[in-house]
């Protein structure tokens, strides 16, 4: 269903959000992504969906090479992105008939598929309600619905129950688990949540740093850290603490040692034997131990052990301009988009009229503009007030915006007593002449006329 291989995506900052990612994903299969936000989860996502470039390797969805034909990929595939998609304003009805008009569906067999999914997520009785009304359970409910609207073969699951409470997110597994097994939907999601990855997932591939550490049912990889793991936090770091934790590298019983923050985790055959033997050596070096814990490993414990860090160091994942944002393969780098530029221009030339050209032609003058702009912002002027130039009258406003102004460039502007006193004398002037009618755009005599309007 998904064929990933060689996949490398590297954001224009240089950072490298994805690093020589391969993945195959069976028909029918439940994989879970597990890392810390960062590790490229979402960006793989993106990748898959077509929301994104990628810079090196080839990835195949549901039979459809991505660079080649996306479209086909949008077709086959649904997701469910982190931040809802949802329209709040409108009713959950109203939602999903506008997923499936966006899918050139049928008008019966959307409603037909309205009723088949609010029946399965249990929102037959809110259908017709605004989202602003439900619970974020059942926005997320409906968020998975509006994907599924199409009957797709492959559903992408970023963070699905993020930001729920437990008995919400436990509902949510009940539902993805019925999905996989009543409709034979071949599931890819991403989480952080340990317990997720373990409950929903046939297998769980281990991602960090961009790359897959390692790949295997939940329970291969918890057997994968044979015994039981002992942590000890001590009372003071220092020399002495050193010295225990070589003694354990020395020690033939123990497989493994690893230091995450002040805790020690030592993995061993058998924590019972070995508990009472480390708690000795601590009181020979002269060491306090804080805390101790023994436990059979966990998905925890295989993470720390492939990627030297637990899912608690989280850091937020980087994100791309919408120019990089180009399905398939050099559309990270500006490459494709610049390709297909150049092609648009190429049947601009062959079959395009001078009119057509011309407005071509002035609108990528314009965005070039706009991108040196952004690239190298000019000095700001000085602030150009009413007594700098009569074609501005001042309005009401206008004194906050060249305060401002004046404040950045350290122009001196008048204050609004000098513009009330400007409008007073030519309001007077106006009158002298027989012009009882202030000009338009006048400071005061624009609020005189607004306090006429009210009155009336």
């Amino acid at each position: 269903m998904i064929r990933v291989s060689g996949l490398t995506k590297i954001f224009a900052t240089g950072t490298k959000a994805i690093d020589d990612l391969t993945l195959e994903v069976k028909q029918g299969e439940i994989i879970a992504l597990l890392g810390p936000n960062g590790a490229g989860k979402t960006t793989t996502i993106r990748v898959l969906s077509t929301l994104s470039g990628f810079d090196e390797g080839s990835v195949t969805v549901a039979g459809h090479d991505v660079d080649v034909d996306p479209e086909a990929v949008r077709c086959a595939i649904g997701l469910v992105a982190q931040q809802t998609g949802v329209d709040y304003f409108l009713t959950g009805r109203e939602n999903l008939m506008t997923q499936g008009h966006l899918y050139r569906m049928a008008k019966a067999d959307i409603e037909k598929r309205i009723e088949e999914l609010a029946s399965y997520f249990g929102l037959t009785d809110a259908l017709d309600r605004l989202v602003t009304t439900y619970s974020g359970g059942m926005r997320r409910k409906l968020d998975i619905a509006t994907a599924l609207i199409h009957n797709p073969s492959l559903l992408f699951l970023d963070e699905p129950t993020l930001g729920l409470d437990i008995k919400s997110r436990q509902s949510l597994w009940q539902y993805i688990n019925k999905l996989n097994r009543e409709q034979g939907l071949t599931i890819l999601l991403t989480t952080h949540y340990l317990e997720e990855a373990d409950h929903l997932s046939h297998r769980v591939a281990i991602i960090n740093q961009g790359k897959i550490q390692v790949i295997d049912t939940p329970q291969a990889l918890k057997n994968s850290i044979h015994g039981d793991a002992v942590m000890l936090t001590f009372a003071s770091q220092g020399p002495d603490v050193g010295e225990f934790t070589f003694a354990m590298h020395e020690d033939p019983t123990v497989q493994n040692v690893v230091w995450q923050n002040d805790n020690l985790y030592v993995y061993v055959d058998n924590g019972g034997e070995a508990v009472p033997r480390f708690v000795r050596l601590a009181e020979e070096k002269g060491l306090t131990i804080k805390s101790l814990s023994l436990a059979h490993p966990t998905l925890d414990d295989v993470f720390l052990k492939y990627t030297g860090t637990t899912l608690e160091e989280t850091k937020e994942e980087e994100g791309e301009e919408w120019w990089h944002q180009w399905a398939g393969k050099g559309g990270g780098g500006g490459g494709k988009w610049q390709k297909n530029w150049e092609k648009w221009q190429g049947q601009l030339e062959e079959s395009g009229s001078d009119e057509d050209k011309a407005g071509w032609q002035a609108q990528m003058q314009k965005w070039q503009g706009d991108d040196a702009t952004t690239a190298a912002p000019a000095a700001t002027p000085a602030p150009e007030t009413p007594a700098q130039s009569e074609a501005a009258p001042a309005k009401p406003g206008d004194w906050q915006q060249w305060q401002q102004q004046a404040n950045a460039s350290g122009t001196p502007v008048e204050t609004p007593e000098h513009y009330r006193e400007e409008a007073l004398k030519r309001r007077g002037n106006r009158q002298a002449d027989g012009k009882g009618t202030p000009e338009q755009g006048d400071w005061l005599g624009g609020q005189d006329a607004d306090k006429n309007d009210n009155n009336k």
